[in-house]
Protein backbone atom coordinates (compact mmCIF):
# COMPACT_ATOMS: atom_id res chain seq x y z
CA UNK A 1 0.00 0.00 0.00
CA UNK A 2 2.79 2.59 0.71
CA UNK A 3 4.34 1.56 -2.59
CA UNK A 4 0.69 2.24 -4.33
CA UNK A 5 1.04 5.93 -2.24
CA UNK A 6 4.57 6.73 -3.05
CA UNK A 7 5.40 5.51 -5.67
CA UNK A 8 2.69 7.24 -8.03
CA UNK A 9 3.13 10.47 -8.56
CA UNK A 10 -0.84 10.71 -9.29
CA UNK A 11 -1.93 9.06 -5.85
CA UNK A 12 0.38 11.22 -4.02
CA UNK A 13 -1.09 14.53 -5.77
CA UNK A 14 -4.27 13.53 -5.15
CA UNK A 15 -3.68 12.53 -1.40
CA UNK A 16 -1.69 15.74 -0.92
CA UNK A 17 -4.70 17.63 -2.83
CA UNK A 18 -7.48 15.82 -0.52
CA UNK A 19 -6.14 17.26 2.74
CA UNK A 20 -5.75 20.34 1.47
CA UNK A 21 -9.65 20.27 0.25
CA UNK A 22 -10.51 19.05 3.57
CA UNK A 23 -8.54 21.83 5.13
CA UNK A 24 -10.34 24.11 3.46
CA UNK A 25 -14.04 23.15 4.48
CA UNK A 26 -12.84 23.18 7.46
CA UNK A 27 -11.71 26.63 8.30
CA UNK A 28 -15.03 27.63 6.34
CA UNK A 29 -13.42 28.35 2.50
CA UNK A 30 -16.41 27.15 1.05
CA UNK A 31 -19.56 28.64 3.37
CA UNK A 32 -21.93 30.34 1.52
CA UNK A 33 -21.29 33.68 3.37
CA UNK A 34 -17.61 33.54 1.59
CA UNK A 35 -18.69 32.23 -2.05
CA UNK A 36 -22.46 33.87 -2.63
CA UNK A 37 -23.03 37.52 -3.46
CA UNK A 38 -26.85 36.99 -3.65
CA UNK A 39 -27.47 35.54 -0.24
CA UNK A 40 -26.97 38.91 0.56
CA UNK A 41 -30.21 39.93 -1.44
CA UNK A 42 -32.64 37.50 0.49
CA UNK A 43 -34.35 40.62 2.16
CA UNK A 44 -35.32 41.79 -0.70
CA UNK A 45 -39.05 42.04 -2.10
CA UNK A 46 -37.97 42.09 -5.89
CA UNK A 47 -34.43 41.56 -7.27
CA UNK A 48 -33.70 41.85 -10.86
CA UNK A 49 -30.93 39.22 -12.30
CA UNK A 50 -29.52 38.82 -15.83
CA UNK A 51 -27.99 35.63 -16.55
CA UNK A 52 -27.36 32.41 -18.97
CA UNK A 53 -29.33 29.35 -18.75
CA UNK A 54 -26.43 26.55 -18.33
CA UNK A 55 -29.02 23.49 -17.90
CA UNK A 56 -31.78 22.17 -19.89
CA UNK A 57 -35.23 23.25 -17.89
CA UNK A 58 -36.78 20.45 -16.09
CA UNK A 59 -40.48 20.43 -15.75
CA UNK A 60 -41.84 20.95 -11.83
CA UNK A 61 -45.28 20.53 -11.97
CA UNK A 62 -46.32 24.44 -12.90
CA UNK A 63 -43.57 25.97 -13.02
CA UNK A 64 -39.81 25.04 -14.99
CA UNK A 65 -36.73 24.43 -12.96
CA UNK A 66 -33.08 25.80 -14.59
CA UNK A 67 -30.02 26.73 -13.22
CA UNK A 68 -28.84 30.31 -14.01
CA UNK A 69 -25.21 31.87 -13.91
CA UNK A 70 -26.02 35.12 -13.29
CA UNK A 71 -23.58 37.96 -13.95
CA UNK A 72 -25.48 41.01 -13.21
CA UNK A 73 -27.82 41.75 -9.95
CA UNK A 74 -29.70 44.86 -10.32
CA UNK A 75 -27.26 46.28 -12.70
CA UNK A 76 -24.42 45.60 -10.93
CA UNK A 77 -21.99 43.24 -12.80
CA UNK A 78 -20.54 40.82 -10.31
CA UNK A 79 -18.53 37.55 -10.38
CA UNK A 80 -20.41 34.71 -12.10
CA UNK A 81 -22.59 32.97 -9.41
CA UNK A 82 -25.41 29.67 -10.04
CA UNK A 83 -28.90 30.10 -8.62
CA UNK A 84 -31.38 27.67 -8.97
CA UNK A 85 -34.11 29.13 -10.63
CA UNK A 86 -38.39 28.48 -10.71
CA UNK A 87 -40.19 29.79 -13.36
CA UNK A 88 -43.32 29.65 -15.02
CA UNK A 89 -43.86 27.28 -17.68
CA UNK A 90 -45.99 29.75 -20.08
CA UNK A 91 -42.26 31.16 -20.90
CA UNK A 92 -39.92 29.13 -23.59
CA UNK A 93 -36.86 28.75 -21.63
CA UNK A 94 -33.74 26.23 -23.66
CA UNK A 95 -30.21 25.77 -22.63
CA UNK A 96 -27.84 28.62 -23.47
CA UNK A 97 -30.62 31.52 -22.99
CA UNK A 98 -29.46 34.80 -22.32
CA UNK A 99 -32.59 36.22 -19.90
CA UNK A 100 -33.21 38.82 -17.84
CA UNK A 101 -35.74 37.88 -14.91
CA UNK A 102 -37.06 39.80 -11.72
CA UNK A 103 -38.18 37.90 -8.45
CA UNK A 104 -37.42 36.76 -4.78
CA UNK A 105 -34.50 35.01 -3.94
CA UNK A 106 -34.61 32.50 -1.04
CA UNK A 107 -31.80 30.98 0.79
CA UNK A 108 -33.06 26.83 0.74
CA UNK A 109 -34.72 25.33 4.03
CA UNK A 110 -32.46 22.87 6.49
CA UNK A 111 -34.01 20.27 7.45
CA UNK A 112 -35.18 20.14 11.36
CA UNK A 113 -33.81 17.18 12.38
CA UNK A 114 -29.98 15.94 12.09
CA UNK A 115 -29.52 12.26 9.29
CA UNK A 116 -32.55 13.90 7.50
CA UNK A 117 -31.37 14.23 3.58
CA UNK A 118 -30.04 18.05 3.84
CA UNK A 119 -30.80 19.77 0.22
CA UNK A 120 -29.21 23.15 1.04
CA UNK A 121 -25.84 21.58 1.74
CA UNK A 122 -26.62 19.14 -1.47
CA UNK A 123 -27.03 22.02 -3.57
CA UNK A 124 -23.55 24.19 -2.15
CA UNK A 125 -21.56 21.52 -2.63
CA UNK A 126 -22.54 22.40 -6.45
CA UNK A 127 -22.22 25.51 -5.96
CA UNK A 128 -25.79 26.72 -5.99
CA UNK A 129 -26.61 28.91 -2.33
CA UNK A 130 -29.90 30.43 -3.38
CA UNK A 131 -33.24 29.43 -5.13
CA UNK A 132 -35.09 32.57 -7.03
CA UNK A 133 -38.46 32.23 -7.79
CA UNK A 134 -39.29 34.08 -11.12
CA UNK A 135 -41.77 36.25 -11.58
CA UNK A 136 -41.12 38.83 -14.68
CA UNK A 137 -38.93 37.32 -17.96
CA UNK A 138 -37.36 38.38 -20.73
CA UNK A 139 -35.13 36.54 -23.39
CA UNK A 140 -32.55 38.85 -24.36
CA UNK A 141 -30.22 36.33 -27.06
CA UNK A 142 -28.39 32.65 -27.56
CA UNK A 143 -25.12 31.80 -26.87
CA UNK A 144 -25.07 27.77 -26.25
CA UNK A 145 -22.22 25.68 -25.87
CA UNK A 146 -22.28 23.99 -29.60
CA UNK A 147 -20.73 20.83 -28.04
CA UNK A 148 -23.57 20.48 -25.07
CA UNK A 149 -26.16 21.46 -26.97
CA UNK A 150 -25.82 18.96 -29.47
CA UNK A 151 -25.49 16.19 -26.69
CA UNK A 152 -28.92 17.53 -25.38
CA UNK A 153 -30.68 17.73 -28.76
CA UNK A 154 -29.23 14.31 -29.20
CA UNK A 155 -30.88 13.05 -25.71
CA UNK A 156 -34.27 14.28 -26.65
CA UNK A 157 -34.30 12.51 -29.79
CA UNK A 158 -33.54 9.11 -27.67
CA UNK A 159 -35.64 9.73 -24.98
CA UNK A 160 -38.71 10.78 -28.09
CA UNK A 161 -38.29 7.92 -29.35
CA UNK A 162 -38.18 5.59 -25.75
CA UNK A 163 -41.73 7.42 -25.28
CA UNK A 164 -43.17 6.38 -28.78
CA UNK A 165 -42.52 3.12 -28.63
CA UNK A 166 -42.63 1.96 -24.74
CA UNK A 167 -45.04 2.62 -21.76
CA UNK A 168 -44.83 3.67 -18.32
CA UNK A 169 -42.93 2.57 -16.27
CA UNK A 170 -40.93 1.11 -18.52
CA UNK A 171 -39.99 4.30 -20.69
CA UNK A 172 -38.45 6.20 -17.65
CA UNK A 173 -36.27 3.17 -16.30
CA UNK A 174 -35.03 3.11 -19.80
CA UNK A 175 -34.03 6.61 -19.85
CA UNK A 176 -32.24 6.62 -16.63
CA UNK A 177 -30.29 3.71 -17.64
CA UNK A 178 -29.41 5.01 -20.79
CA UNK A 179 -29.90 8.86 -20.36
CA UNK A 180 -29.49 9.50 -17.14
CA UNK A 181 -32.66 11.20 -16.83
CA UNK A 182 -34.50 10.46 -13.83
CA UNK A 183 -37.19 13.14 -13.45
CA UNK A 184 -39.52 11.30 -14.72
CA UNK A 185 -39.04 8.31 -12.56
CA UNK A 186 -42.34 7.11 -10.11
CA UNK A 187 -40.55 7.47 -6.50
CA UNK A 188 -42.01 4.25 -5.08
CA UNK A 189 -40.13 2.59 -7.85
CA UNK A 190 -37.20 4.62 -6.95
CA UNK A 191 -37.66 3.90 -3.24
CA UNK A 192 -37.73 -0.03 -4.04
CA UNK A 193 -34.86 0.56 -6.00
CA UNK A 194 -32.96 1.90 -3.18
CA UNK A 195 -34.24 -0.48 -0.70
CA UNK A 196 -33.10 -3.73 -2.62
CA UNK A 197 -29.47 -2.04 -3.66
CA UNK A 198 -29.77 -1.87 -7.16
CA UNK A 199 -29.86 2.12 -7.54
CA UNK A 200 -27.08 2.00 -9.08
CA UNK A 201 -28.66 0.32 -12.00
CA UNK A 202 -30.30 3.54 -12.60
CA UNK A 203 -27.25 5.42 -12.42
CA UNK A 204 -25.32 6.14 -15.96
CA UNK A 205 -21.90 4.45 -13.86
CA UNK A 206 -18.92 1.95 -14.91
CA UNK A 207 -21.01 -0.74 -15.81
CA UNK A 208 -22.89 1.67 -18.60
CA UNK A 209 -19.80 3.17 -19.39
CA UNK A 210 -18.23 -0.34 -19.76
CA UNK A 211 -20.76 -1.84 -22.29
CA UNK A 212 -21.05 1.36 -24.18
CA UNK A 213 -17.22 1.15 -25.31
CA UNK A 214 -16.94 -2.02 -26.11
CA UNK A 215 -20.59 -1.18 -28.54
CA UNK A 216 -18.38 1.71 -29.80
CA UNK A 217 -15.34 -0.27 -30.24
CA UNK A 218 -17.18 -2.63 -32.16
CA UNK A 219 -19.29 -0.50 -34.26
CA UNK A 220 -15.63 1.08 -35.04
CA UNK A 221 -14.09 -2.15 -36.22
CA UNK A 222 -17.30 -3.12 -38.62
CA UNK A 223 -15.84 -0.17 -40.43
CA UNK A 224 -12.41 -2.16 -41.08
CA UNK A 225 -10.20 0.65 -38.83
CA UNK A 226 -7.03 -0.51 -37.09
CA UNK A 227 -7.10 -0.84 -33.60
CA UNK A 228 -5.32 2.37 -32.32
CA UNK A 229 -7.94 4.37 -34.67
CA UNK A 230 -10.70 2.30 -33.01
CA UNK A 231 -8.90 3.61 -29.37
CA UNK A 232 -8.51 6.92 -30.57
CA UNK A 233 -12.27 7.33 -31.90
CA UNK A 234 -13.39 5.64 -28.58
CA UNK A 235 -12.25 8.12 -26.38
CA UNK A 236 -14.37 11.48 -27.39
CA UNK A 237 -17.49 8.88 -28.40
CA UNK A 238 -17.38 8.18 -24.60
CA UNK A 239 -16.90 11.92 -23.26
CA UNK A 240 -19.90 12.83 -25.54
CA UNK A 241 -22.11 10.63 -24.31
CA UNK A 242 -20.90 10.94 -20.55
CA UNK A 243 -22.22 14.62 -21.55
CA UNK A 244 -24.92 13.61 -22.77
CA UNK A 245 -25.72 12.03 -20.09
CA UNK A 246 -25.44 14.52 -17.49
CA UNK A 247 -22.13 14.29 -16.60
CA UNK A 248 -22.24 13.25 -13.61
CA UNK A 249 -18.53 11.53 -11.66
CA UNK A 250 -19.52 7.98 -11.65
CA UNK A 251 -19.86 8.35 -15.31
CA UNK A 252 -16.88 11.19 -15.25
CA UNK A 253 -14.70 8.32 -13.43
CA UNK A 254 -15.54 5.53 -15.45
CA UNK A 255 -14.89 7.96 -19.02
CA UNK A 256 -11.53 8.72 -17.93
CA UNK A 257 -10.55 5.57 -16.31
CA UNK A 258 -11.35 3.92 -19.88
CA UNK A 259 -9.45 5.93 -22.04
CA UNK A 260 -6.78 5.83 -19.43
CA UNK A 261 -6.79 2.10 -20.45
CA UNK A 262 -7.38 2.86 -24.37
CA UNK A 263 -4.23 5.10 -24.07
CA UNK A 264 -2.04 2.51 -22.37
CA UNK A 265 -3.36 -0.05 -25.33
CA UNK A 266 -2.44 2.63 -27.92
CA UNK A 267 1.69 2.57 -26.42
CA UNK A 268 1.43 -0.83 -25.82
CA UNK A 269 1.74 -0.24 -22.22
CA UNK A 270 0.28 -2.52 -19.27
CA UNK A 271 -2.80 -0.34 -17.80
CA UNK A 272 -2.14 0.94 -14.51
CA UNK A 273 -5.77 1.11 -13.28
CA UNK A 274 -4.96 2.66 -9.59
CA UNK A 275 -3.21 5.79 -11.46
CA UNK A 276 -6.35 5.76 -13.85
CA UNK A 277 -8.66 5.85 -10.82
CA UNK A 278 -6.71 8.50 -9.02
CA UNK A 279 -6.30 10.68 -12.05
CA UNK A 280 -10.35 10.90 -12.43
CA UNK A 281 -10.78 11.42 -8.76
CA UNK A 282 -8.14 14.33 -9.33
CA UNK A 283 -9.76 16.16 -12.61
CA UNK A 284 -13.20 15.94 -11.10
CA UNK A 285 -11.89 17.38 -7.71
CA UNK A 286 -10.16 20.65 -10.06
CA UNK A 287 -13.29 21.12 -11.74
CA UNK A 288 -15.29 21.16 -8.25
CA UNK A 289 -13.75 21.03 -4.98
CA UNK A 290 -16.66 20.24 -3.18
CA UNK A 291 -17.43 16.72 -4.93
CA UNK A 292 -15.15 15.27 -2.88
CA UNK A 293 -18.05 15.60 0.40
CA UNK A 294 -20.85 14.62 -1.86
CA UNK A 295 -22.22 10.43 -2.08
CA UNK A 296 -21.98 9.91 -5.26
CA UNK A 297 -18.47 10.55 -5.34
CA UNK A 298 -17.66 8.62 -2.35
CA UNK A 299 -19.49 5.47 -3.77
CA UNK A 300 -18.65 5.75 -7.11
CA UNK A 301 -15.02 6.02 -6.30
CA UNK A 302 -14.88 3.47 -3.19
CA UNK A 303 -17.03 1.17 -4.94
CA UNK A 304 -14.46 1.16 -8.07
CA UNK A 305 -11.37 1.28 -5.67
CA UNK A 306 -13.17 -2.08 -3.91
CA UNK A 307 -13.43 -3.95 -6.85
CA UNK A 308 -9.56 -3.02 -7.95
CA UNK A 309 -8.32 -3.93 -4.51
CA UNK A 310 -10.28 -7.36 -3.20
CA UNK A 311 -11.73 -9.12 -6.39
CA UNK A 312 -7.90 -9.98 -7.33
CA UNK A 313 -7.81 -11.16 -3.51
CA UNK A 314 -11.14 -13.30 -3.52
CA UNK A 315 -10.92 -14.24 -7.56
CA UNK A 316 -7.59 -16.22 -6.35
CA UNK A 317 -9.28 -18.62 -4.15
CA UNK A 318 -11.16 -20.29 -7.28
CA UNK A 319 -8.40 -18.79 -10.05
CA UNK A 320 -7.94 -22.66 -11.47
CA UNK A 321 -11.85 -22.90 -12.11
CA UNK A 322 -11.60 -24.29 -15.85
CA UNK A 323 -15.45 -24.53 -16.31
CA UNK A 324 -15.39 -21.06 -17.80
CA UNK A 325 -19.54 -21.19 -17.06
CA UNK A 326 -18.52 -21.54 -13.39
CA UNK A 327 -15.68 -19.37 -13.47
CA UNK A 328 -18.29 -16.37 -14.55
CA UNK A 329 -20.44 -16.70 -12.07
CA UNK A 330 -17.85 -16.81 -9.40
CA UNK A 331 -16.62 -13.73 -11.37
CA UNK A 332 -19.37 -12.10 -10.93
CA UNK A 333 -19.97 -12.96 -7.26
CA UNK A 334 -16.14 -11.87 -6.74
CA UNK A 335 -17.19 -8.23 -8.07
CA UNK A 336 -20.24 -8.01 -6.33
CA UNK A 337 -19.45 -9.12 -3.14
CA UNK A 338 -16.02 -6.24 -3.19
CA UNK A 339 -18.42 -3.43 -4.24
CA UNK A 340 -20.92 -4.56 -1.57
CA UNK A 341 -17.95 -5.08 1.42
CA UNK A 342 -16.19 -1.69 0.40
CA UNK A 343 -19.63 0.20 0.41
CA UNK A 344 -21.37 -0.89 3.33
CA UNK A 345 -20.50 1.33 6.31
CA UNK A 346 -21.01 4.56 3.56
CA UNK A 347 -24.00 2.72 2.62
CA UNK A 348 -25.20 3.22 6.46
CA UNK A 349 -23.94 6.51 6.99
CA UNK A 350 -26.07 8.24 4.18
CA UNK A 351 -29.12 6.04 4.26
CA UNK A 352 -29.03 4.06 7.50
CA UNK A 353 -30.18 0.84 6.27
CA UNK A 354 -29.20 -2.17 3.97
CA UNK A 355 -30.77 -3.90 1.63
CA UNK A 356 -30.34 -7.77 3.00
CA UNK A 357 -30.77 -9.38 -0.45
CA UNK A 358 -29.12 -6.74 -2.68
CA UNK A 359 -26.23 -9.45 -2.73
CA UNK A 360 -28.24 -11.63 -4.64
CA UNK A 361 -30.67 -9.74 -6.09
CA UNK A 362 -27.42 -8.10 -8.07
CA UNK A 363 -26.24 -11.66 -9.06
CA UNK A 364 -29.30 -11.89 -11.01
CA UNK A 365 -30.38 -8.18 -12.34
CA UNK A 366 -26.74 -7.27 -12.78
CA UNK A 367 -25.97 -9.68 -15.73
CA UNK A 368 -29.15 -8.59 -17.43
CA UNK A 369 -28.13 -4.77 -17.74
CA UNK A 370 -25.68 -5.39 -20.72
CA UNK A 371 -28.13 -7.52 -22.58
CA UNK A 372 -30.46 -4.40 -22.10
CA UNK A 373 -27.66 -2.07 -23.18
CA UNK A 374 -26.83 -4.13 -26.35
CA UNK A 375 -30.67 -4.77 -27.40
CA UNK A 376 -31.44 -0.56 -27.26
CA UNK A 377 -28.92 0.71 -29.15
CA UNK A 378 -30.01 -2.18 -31.72
CA UNK A 379 -33.43 -0.86 -31.36
CA UNK A 380 -32.62 3.38 -31.56
CA UNK A 381 -30.43 2.44 -34.67
CA UNK A 382 -33.33 0.42 -36.38
CA UNK A 383 -36.17 3.24 -35.59
CA UNK A 384 -33.79 4.98 -38.44
CA UNK A 385 -34.21 2.11 -40.73
CA UNK A 386 -37.69 -0.47 -40.25
CA UNK A 387 -40.49 0.45 -37.79
CA UNK A 388 -41.36 -3.41 -37.26
CA UNK A 389 -37.72 -4.22 -36.63
CA UNK A 390 -37.76 -1.50 -33.78
CA UNK A 391 -41.24 -2.65 -32.55
CA UNK A 392 -39.99 -6.23 -31.93
CA UNK A 393 -36.80 -5.40 -30.05
CA UNK A 394 -39.00 -3.15 -28.20
CA UNK A 395 -41.16 -5.89 -27.15
CA UNK A 396 -38.13 -7.66 -25.87
CA UNK A 397 -36.55 -4.89 -24.47
CA UNK A 398 -39.87 -4.49 -22.78
CA UNK A 399 -40.57 -7.97 -21.18
CA UNK A 400 -36.72 -7.67 -20.12
CA UNK A 401 -37.12 -4.40 -17.96
CA UNK A 402 -40.85 -5.66 -16.58
CA UNK A 403 -38.77 -8.67 -15.53
CA UNK A 404 -36.66 -6.78 -13.16
CA UNK A 405 -39.32 -4.23 -12.60
CA UNK A 406 -41.41 -7.83 -11.12
CA UNK A 407 -37.87 -9.22 -9.26
CA UNK A 408 -37.19 -6.02 -7.48
CA UNK A 409 -41.07 -5.23 -6.46
CA UNK A 410 -41.75 -8.36 -5.22
CA UNK A 411 -38.18 -8.37 -3.29
CA UNK A 412 -38.71 -4.97 -1.85
CA UNK A 413 -42.56 -6.01 -0.41
CA UNK A 414 -40.76 -9.11 1.89
CA UNK A 415 -40.94 -8.43 5.51
CA UNK A 416 -37.01 -7.49 6.57
CA UNK A 417 -35.53 -6.87 3.00
CA UNK A 418 -34.00 -4.11 4.56
CA UNK A 419 -32.35 -3.90 7.74
CA UNK A 420 -31.77 -0.13 9.68
CA UNK A 421 -28.88 0.68 11.40
CA UNK A 422 -27.94 3.70 13.74
CA UNK A 423 -25.06 5.79 12.15
CA UNK A 424 -22.02 4.99 12.46
CA UNK A 425 -19.41 7.61 13.33
CA UNK A 426 -16.26 8.54 10.94
CA UNK A 427 -14.06 6.64 13.53
CA UNK A 428 -15.73 3.65 13.43
CA UNK A 429 -15.83 4.24 9.42
CA UNK A 430 -12.35 4.60 9.61
CA UNK A 431 -11.38 1.73 12.01
CA UNK A 432 -13.78 -0.96 9.83
CA UNK A 433 -11.51 -0.11 6.34
CA UNK A 434 -8.63 -0.18 8.40
CA UNK A 435 -9.30 -3.59 9.71
CA UNK A 436 -10.04 -4.78 5.90
CA UNK A 437 -6.86 -3.62 4.99
CA UNK A 438 -5.34 -5.47 7.92
CA UNK A 439 -6.65 -8.46 7.38
CA UNK A 440 -5.73 -8.73 3.80
CA UNK A 441 -2.13 -7.30 4.23
CA UNK A 442 -0.87 -9.57 7.73
CA UNK A 443 -0.63 -13.19 8.14
CA UNK A 444 -2.52 -13.97 11.79
CA UNK A 445 -5.96 -14.34 10.19
CA UNK A 446 -7.75 -15.64 13.14
CA UNK A 447 -6.71 -12.57 15.33
CA UNK A 448 -7.50 -10.31 11.80
CA UNK A 449 -11.03 -12.20 11.50
CA UNK A 450 -11.91 -11.60 14.97
CA UNK A 451 -11.11 -7.89 14.78
CA UNK A 452 -12.93 -7.54 11.87
CA UNK A 453 -15.77 -9.33 12.94
CA UNK A 454 -15.44 -6.83 16.19
CA UNK A 455 -15.91 -3.31 14.00
CA UNK A 456 -18.72 -4.78 12.40
CA UNK A 457 -20.22 -5.32 15.88
CA UNK A 458 -19.31 -1.80 16.58
CA UNK A 459 -21.00 -0.65 13.30
CA UNK A 460 -24.22 -2.08 13.52
CA UNK A 461 -24.14 -1.70 17.29
CA UNK A 462 -22.30 2.10 18.20
CA UNK A 463 -22.12 3.01 21.85
CA UNK A 464 -24.65 5.50 22.41
CA UNK A 465 -25.04 8.34 25.09
CA UNK A 466 -26.75 7.62 28.00
CA UNK A 467 -28.95 10.77 28.62
CA UNK A 468 -29.53 13.83 27.08
CA UNK A 469 -32.30 16.71 26.05
CA UNK A 470 -32.00 17.38 22.72
CA UNK A 471 -34.33 20.76 21.22
CA UNK A 472 -35.12 21.07 17.15
CA UNK A 473 -36.69 23.93 16.03
CA UNK A 474 -38.04 24.09 12.62
CA UNK A 475 -40.29 26.63 11.25
CA UNK A 476 -43.50 24.34 11.23
CA UNK A 477 -42.57 22.73 14.42
CA UNK A 478 -40.58 22.17 17.64
CA UNK A 479 -39.60 18.90 19.07
CA UNK A 480 -37.75 17.91 22.15
CA UNK A 481 -36.36 13.95 22.13
CA UNK A 482 -35.20 13.15 25.42
CA UNK A 483 -33.51 10.26 26.29
CA UNK A 484 -33.06 8.41 29.96
CA UNK A 485 -31.21 5.63 31.32
CA UNK A 486 -32.33 2.25 30.35
CA UNK A 487 -32.59 3.26 26.57
CA UNK A 488 -35.91 5.15 27.49
CA UNK A 489 -37.36 7.74 24.55
CA UNK A 490 -39.70 10.72 25.11
CA UNK A 491 -40.53 13.16 21.94
CA UNK A 492 -42.34 16.18 23.04
CA UNK A 493 -43.96 17.72 19.51
CA UNK A 494 -45.27 21.38 18.66
CA UNK A 495 -47.06 21.97 15.75
CA UNK A 496 -46.36 25.64 14.19
CA UNK A 497 -47.62 25.00 10.65
CA UNK A 498 -49.08 21.54 8.62
CA UNK A 499 -46.04 19.89 7.75
CA UNK A 500 -46.56 16.11 5.74
CA UNK A 501 -43.11 14.83 6.09
CA UNK A 502 -43.09 15.87 9.83
CA UNK A 503 -43.09 11.98 10.99
CA UNK A 504 -41.38 10.31 8.27
CA UNK A 505 -38.29 12.63 8.86
CA UNK A 506 -38.57 12.11 12.63
CA UNK A 507 -38.86 8.51 11.91
CA UNK A 508 -35.72 8.38 9.98
CA UNK A 509 -33.98 10.35 12.82
CA UNK A 510 -34.75 8.03 15.26
CA UNK A 511 -33.81 5.14 13.20
CA UNK A 512 -30.59 6.48 12.42
CA UNK A 513 -30.09 6.94 16.41
CA UNK A 514 -31.08 3.32 16.77
CA UNK A 515 -34.15 4.26 18.34
CA UNK A 516 -37.39 1.49 17.21
CA UNK A 517 -39.12 2.81 20.08
CA UNK A 518 -41.01 5.64 22.47
CA UNK A 519 -41.95 5.16 26.04
CA UNK A 520 -43.71 8.71 25.44
CA UNK A 521 -44.63 11.09 22.76
CA UNK A 522 -46.68 14.70 23.74
CA UNK A 523 -48.57 16.44 21.50
CA UNK A 524 -51.29 19.32 21.35
CA UNK A 525 -54.26 17.18 20.49
CA UNK A 526 -53.29 13.25 21.44
CA UNK A 527 -54.48 11.29 18.05
CA UNK A 528 -54.17 7.25 18.43
CA UNK A 529 -53.97 7.33 14.40
CA UNK A 530 -50.36 8.41 14.83
CA UNK A 531 -48.72 5.36 15.47
CA UNK A 532 -49.96 4.43 11.23
CA UNK A 533 -47.48 7.78 10.36
CA UNK A 534 -44.48 5.32 11.61
CA UNK A 535 -43.52 2.10 10.03
CA UNK A 536 -40.96 0.87 12.04
CA UNK A 537 -40.84 2.84 15.27
CA UNK A 538 -43.77 2.38 18.07
CA UNK A 539 -45.06 4.18 20.35
CA UNK A 540 -46.40 3.25 23.92
CA UNK A 541 -48.36 6.32 24.65
CA UNK A 542 -49.48 8.65 23.22
CA UNK A 543 -49.79 12.17 25.66
CA UNK A 544 -51.39 15.65 25.64
CA UNK A 545 -48.97 18.15 25.91
CA UNK A 546 -48.50 20.94 28.01
CA UNK A 547 -47.33 23.76 26.74
CA UNK A 548 -46.65 25.76 29.26
CA UNK A 549 -44.77 23.47 30.98
CA UNK A 550 -42.76 21.71 28.25
CA UNK A 551 -42.28 25.42 26.02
Amino acid sequence: MKKLIFNRPVISILVIYIFVIVSLNYFGIFSPERNSFLINNTDKFVTELTGKVVTEPIQKGEKQQFVLQVYDVDGQKIKKEKTLVYASNAYKIEYGDIIFVSGKINIPEKPTFPYIFDYNLYLQRENIYTLFYQQSFEFIEKQPNKIKQLSFKIRDGIENRIDEFFKEPVSSILKSMVTGNKTSLDKDIKEDFINTGLIHILVISGLHIGFCAAIFMFCFKLLGLKSNYIYLLTIPTLFFYTLLTGANPPAIRAAIMFSCLLVALMLNREPLVYNALALSALIILIFNPQSLFTASFQLSFLATFGILYLYPKFNVCFGRIKNKYIHFIWDIICVTLSAQIALIPLLIFYFGKLSIISFVLNLIIVPVIPLIICLFFMFYISTFISYYVSLSISLLLSYLVKFILYIINYSASLDYSVAFFAVPSITMILFYYFSIYVMFEFKNKKILGMLFILICVMLVNPFKQQTFAKTFEGKKNITIHIKEKGNKNTIVFKELKKDKFYFRNLEQYLLAQGIKEIDKFYMDFPNNDIQKEFKMVNIKNILKNDSDFVF
